[in-house]
């Protein structure tokens, strides 16, 4: 096997662009074909992961379901989905270890808990014959996506991107982004960043996330920022008043820690919005 010195891979890589930014997400069936060039279906993907799926595309978590991490390290105790009917599919291209990837976002149904849903990201190789590379339950709440605004070349050969996980109730809408790296060919959690949409009488607030990368280099710094706005909503509330501030945001940048050998946020600013919007629900 050839090794390309790092100097090497640099310049390939300004020179390349990624196809996790040029290929939009995609929501096949899985009867269709793969798209690169192969006789296999998403079928032969999804089964990978779940093996004991049926031609009627029907599957029992005690004997089919691949057993799976949770991306947070949280207890999955109970999070066992019940029986998968037809899952749900995304898909995006990407790139880890420098070489083609494809991501499926696997949405297997209800859990145990009445939050949450159980959603496997998964990362494949096609190069020959389809190979899972890694897999990871993402979902942190009751309904998770990709966010397709999300999908950036961090590092050399090594894509992030990111998924979002929501509920809503009548007045207030929850949302847990989470970043994720593909690195060597293994799903890492760079950080979860909670979001809070709430209104009353008198306002209407809403936080909106942006992600973006800083300077192209081997591990691009990582840029996230929340714009919070609160707007006056035009009712005679009596006494009610809107709550300040009108505007503000909230910015923290990711930087990679070669010593720790993964990406640290510059505050805990995103800790302190978590903490500050729980108590607002």
């Amino acid at each position: 096997m050839v090794v390309l010195p790092r100097a090497a891979l640099l310049a390939l890589t300004m020179f390349w662009t990624p196809i996790a930014l040029a290929e939009p997400v995609s929501y096949p069936e899985l009867a269709d074909p793969l798209p690169w060039g192969t006789n296999k279906t998403y079928a032969d993907l999804v089964r990978l992961v779940v093996p004991g799926i049926d031609p009627g595309h029907t599957a029992v978590f005690g004997s089919g379901v691949i057993d799976v991490r949770h991306i947070g390290g949280e207890d999955v105790d109970g999070f066992e989905p019940k029986t998968v009917m037809s899952p749900r599919i995304a898909a995006i291209q990407m790139r880890s270890s420098g070489l083609d990837r494809v991501a499926l976002l696997l949405d297997l149904g209800e859990t145990g808990y009445d939050v949450s849903r159980f959603v496997i990201l998964a990362l494949f190789d096609l190069a020959d014959e389809p190979r899972l590379l890694d897999a990871a339950n993402v979902a942190f709440d009751r309904d998770t996506f990709f966010l397709e605004s999300v999908r950036l070349p961090a590092g050399i050969g090594d894509d992030l991107l990111a998924t979002r996980s929501t509920h809503s109730n009548s007045s207030q809408r929850y949302a847990i982004t989470a970043l994720i790296l593909a690195r060597n060919d293994r799903l890492e959690l760079v950080d979860t960043i909670q979001t809070l949409d709430d209104k009353a009488c008198a306002y209407e607030r809403s936080q909106r996330l942006d992600v973006r990368q800083d300077v192209r280099e081997s591990f691009s710094d990582i840029v996230a920022t929340v714009s919070e706005l609160t707007a006056d909503s035009g009712v005679d509330c009596d006494d009610a008043t809107v709550p300040g501030p009108r505007t503000r945001t909230i910015t923290v940048t990711y930087r990679w820690d070669a010593n720790r050998q993964r990406y640290v946020p510059d505050s805990d600013a995103f800790e302190a919005l978590a903490r500050e919007n729980e108590k607002r629900s």
